[in-house]
């Protein structure tokens, strides 16, 4: 099968303008990138008794990397045909099928990134405003290429300290040493501030290490992080089949939604995570030996 020719008439075929980029497969698969930077891998498998086209749906990277550690799971995005059908009716499959509820996704993760996007501009204009009247500077705790982290700004002097400013919306945790000197001067400064009902300790960074006895609480953020790098790790430290890395991501799946629905069963947790039938994704590995 000529996938290159095959990937190129069904451009024809999608609505917008579409290109044919080189896959991970040599002759045996590429991708269609669309015009709104959606993303479909082509890719002819003949591991079965019945030779099948497989079309899956994924994010940019950027966007996949976001959703993995701050939204919902990603739903699988996926059909087979039969490589004997022409691009047309495939691409007509794509367009009826697939990409109604992968757009969704990529709306939804789009989304996504200009929250936290607005949410981190907000958090470092106030990390720059707290730092300008203390000559501070204002650090990144670690290199992040999301750039999501709390900002941490350090002030030296008589009053010496840190202030973590969160991109969450969550309150700036301030903390600090004067010398005896000064400590006077600085409590009769923080009685001026008006009372409030918030808690007068400070919240817990659950980026740094448990204290013995004390460990921070897990978030769900946290969790499903954690279970989405290990699924990266173990993808991108063996060599691994596209239905290797389907197996995996069904893990992933059904581990996060049994964090929400403890008594999900598989076909539950499916029917919430992909667009095919149980019945369907159940057969991906029914031969697999």
């Amino acid at each position: 099968m000529d996938i290159q020719a095959f990937a190129a008439a069904m451009t024809e075929s999608l609505e917008g303008t579409w290109a044919v980029e080189p896959g991970d497969h040599g002759h045996r698969d590429r991708y269609l990138i669309g015009p709104e930077r959606e993303q479909l891998h082509v890719l002819y498998v003949d591991w079965e008794e019945t030779p099948r086209l497989k079309l899956s749906a994924s994010l940019p990277g950027d966007l996949a990397k976001i959703r993995y550690r701050y939204g919902k799971p990603i739903p699988c995005h996926e059909i087979t045909v039969s490589p004997n059908t022409t691009p047309e009716t495939v691409a007509a499959d794509i367009t009826r099928q697939l990409l109604p509820g992968y757009r969704v996704t990529l709306t939804e993760s789009r989304e996504l990134k200009q929250r936290l996007d607005e949410q981190a501009a907000t958090r470092d204009r106030l990390a720059g405003d707290i730092a300008a009247p203390l000559g501070a500077t204002v650090h990144h705790p670690e290199p992040s290429a999301l750039e999501y982290d709390p900002q941490v700004v350090r002030y030296t002097g008589p009053l010496a300290g840190t202030a973590t400013v969160p991109c969450t919306g969550r309150h700036v945790t301030f903390t600090f040493t004067v010398t005896p000197e000064c400590a006077a001067e600085v409590a009769a400064f923080l009685a001026r501030f008006p009372s409030t009902d918030q808690p007068t300790e400070p919240e817990r960074d659950t980026s740094s290490a448990p204290t013995k006895g004390n460990p921070p609480p897990i978030t769900r953020d946290q969790v499903s992080c954690a279970i989405n790098d290990g699924a990266d790790l173990v993808i991108n430290e063996l060599t691994t089949s596209d239905r290797d890395h389907d197996l995996i991501n069904l893990v992933v799946n059904a581990a996060l939604t049994r964090l929400d629905s403890p008594a999900a069963d598989l076909d539950q947790v499916i029917t919430a995570c992909y667009d095919s039938d149980p019945a369907d994704v159940r057969s991906w590995w029914g031969d697999w030996c």
